[in-house]
């Protein structure tokens, strides 16, 4: 929907209040008399005034009158965007060998894979795929199921509210309507407790699919993401506050995941003040996250459901303070500039400072102990709870960035630095310093010929290891578990929605971390037209390699090669990389990937010495991939 000019906004306005806007819109001075001092010259001037009104409404065009219904008040300042997708996948052997039927005979488990896929349970299954006994007895022989297939399909109704109360304030908001559903999954009878539906008390012979509850579901039906405003003044700048996007580069540490295949996303409590030096294309803002606050009265059930909740400790508080400063083009001049052939350069630095005093993970939430430290003034509900940490962290992320109408090159390198205490008890002050030190980068490159039309591809990244860990990957922020005695955690994430291949990073692991990769790749549009229809086919090639060849399962480097390729269909196809919005119509996508495992995913070369492991072989793990979608 197009965004509302002023003049829409102001009979908008003018429809709504005619009385206030009467009294505040100065009058024209070519339609108002001019006022005389003799009394015998009023007429005259009344009647000077009555030609002159004639002569200038007769000279001027009829304005265009206000809306009529309510509707289109509305209509005129309330913009709706997003997208409704369902994605259809199948996943083939993620297991990677190690749930292989020959292994699991041999005495070796799934468990000591160390690797963070949802294992399929079938194989886990042998009396319930038993067979007849051939002697014709009553004993049924175990079988085993070899499950080692997964499918499904998924959706996501997604909707970008936004509010234009004048050219210069609006509210922004994000709105999921059954986020990522897996379909099937809430069919008639199925409860998540122990009791089933008298309706349907066996889920094969359900009838429906029902709403998603807390009676079947983790995930309401409806969840909101995000909800912030902004204000600005040409002049003083810009000013938002709400629960917002992050987004910042390549999206390494901070990433909108705003896409169509998009699943994971930034999201900031924040405060912030952003400028422009338009003339010279620079830009600043400074902000401070609510990062987390720790418990407050409603977590902890002092709220009857109503009312304002309190923050109860203020030492459990992270508190991060933000800086970003750069250079960035003006989408309007990127595009005159690029279509003269010239080039155009951003880039920036984006900074962030955290601290904590108090852990808050574990304090009490047991509803008398709570109660207790409200009335009687006993702390024993946080002191039996809370940790010191002493935590802090200084972030820098540089941005890069070059565009020429036949190519762009970009790159992001961030650092982190900082130091917290691991204590386990309330009486340990964690007197060993625990220190963060960690780096990530990434960079991408793309070439294009034939009119657009073909694109090379190159993409890298980095991000440290850490040899003081076992295992490449944990889904647990700045820091993962160390061995004993180990002092320091260098081990970097990339953001889970900067998307490189489609098994290993995206699905296995779920993010870069403590590994590079190099990417090579080529795009080819079969049909190419901006504002209408684009076909295209890409194909690429991505080889996984380990930071710390120690941290890995085989204490091997190498991870896998994977070779991915899709062919996707968009119509209405826009280019965002001036930072448009996709254009709304249809959006269908198939992808096939495929992962070649490594020794760094296996046994160690000791362990394939024993009759466990001397059988083990990698499996191929294959995924096709469907993505379907109205973008709107």
């Amino acid at each position: 929907m197009r965004r509302p000019s002023p003049t829409v906004l102001a009979v908008t306005f003018a429809a709504l209040a005619p009385s206030a806007l009467a009294q505040n819109t100065p009058q024209n001075p070519s339609t108002t008399p001019a006022a005389s001092v003799d009394t015998a010259g009023i007429n005259m001037a009344a009647a000077a005034a009555t030609e002159d009104r004639a002569a200038a409404t007769a000279e001027r065009p009829t304005p265009t009158p206000p809306p009529t219904s309510l509707l289109d008040r509305i209509g005129s300042m309330v913009e709706v965007h997003g997208y409704l997708r369902a994605r259809p996948e199948w996943m083939h052997q993620f297991d990677l060998g190690w749930d292989d039927l020959a292994f699991r005979n041999a005495g070796g488990n799934y468990a000591s894979s160390q690797l963070p896929w949802v294992r399929n349970p079938d194989n886990g299954l042998p009396n319930l795929c038993s067979t007849a006994a051939t002697d014709g007895s009553s004993n049924r022989v175990p079988g085993d199921c070899t499950g080692r297939t997964q499918t499904m399909a998924n959706m996501r109704f997604r909707i970008n509210p936004e509010i234009h109360v004048t050219d210069n304030i609006a509210i922004y908001s994000q709105i999921d309507v059954f986020d990522n559903l897996i379909l099937g999954s809430t069919p008639q009878g199925y409860y998540s407790g122990s009791q089933g539906s008298p309706w349907a008390p066996v889920t094969g012979f359900s009838s429906t699919q029902v709403t998603p509850t807390e009676q079947n579901s983790l995930t309401p039906s409806i969840t909101v993401s995000r909800a912030w405003a902004e204000v600005t003044n040409q002049t003083l700048g810009q000013i938002r506050f709400g629960r917002m996007p992050g987004q910042w580069g390549l999206g390494l540490l901070a990433n909108a995941g705003n896409g169509i295949d998009s699943d994971f996303q930034s999201h900031s409590d924040r405060i912030m003040y952003a400028a422009r030096v338009r003339p010279l294309n620079l830009f600043l803002a400074a902000f401070y996250d609510f990062a987390s606050t720790g418990p407050t009265s409603a977590s902890l059930r002092y709220e009857p459901g109503q009312g304002q909740p309190i923050d109860i400790s203020q030492l459990d508080d992270v508190n991060q303070y933000g800086l970003a400063l750069g250079h960035r083009v003006e989408p309007a001049e990127a595009r005159q500039r690029l279509s003269r052939g010239q080039l155009v350069i951003n880039g920036g630095l984006y900074g962030l400072f955290r601290q904590q005093t108090l852990s808050a993970e574990f304090i009490n939430a047991d509803p008398t102990a709570m109660r207790d430290q409200r009335t009687v003034g006993s702390d024993g509900a946080f002191t039996s709870g809370a940790l010191r940490r002493d935590a802090w962290a200084v972030i820098s992320d540089l941005w890069f960035q070059v565009l020429h109408r036949n190519f762009r090159f970009e790159l992001e390198a961030a650092f982190i630095y900082g130091q917290t205490t691991i204590g386990r008890a309330a009486a340990d002050p964690g007197l060993n310093p625990y220190r963060l030190t960690q780096f990530g980068g990434a960079a991408e490159f793309e070439y294009r010929l034939l009119n657009n039309r073909l694109t090379l591809e190159f993409k890298t990244g980095y991000a440290t290891g850490d040899s003081d860990l076992e295992g490449i990957n944990y889904h647990n922020g700045l820091i993962a578990p160390q061995r004993a005695g180990a002092t320091s955690n260098t081990l970097f994430r990339f953001h889970p929605n900067y998307r490189v291949d489609m098994i290993l990073w995206r699905q296995i692991f779920r993010q870069v971390s403590g590994a590079y990769y190099f990417r090579p790749g080529v795009t080819y549009a079969f049909v190419n037209s901006p504002g209408g229809d684009r076909l295209y086919g890409r194909a690429a090639v991505i080889w996984s390699r380990a930071s710390e060849f120690v941290q890995t399962r085989g204490n091997a480097a190498d991870l896998g090669i994977e070779i991915n390729a899709e062919v996707t269909y968009q119509s209405n196809f826009r280019d965002t990389t001036l930072g448009d919005r996709p254009g709304a119509g249809f959006f269908a996508s198939l992808q096939y990937g495929v992962l070649f495992p490594m020794a760094g995913l296996g046994p160690r070369e000791d362990e394939r010495a024993t009759s466990t492991y001397s059988g083990f072989s990698f499996s191929t793990a294959q995924t096709l991939r469907g993505v379907v979608g109205v973008m709107y």
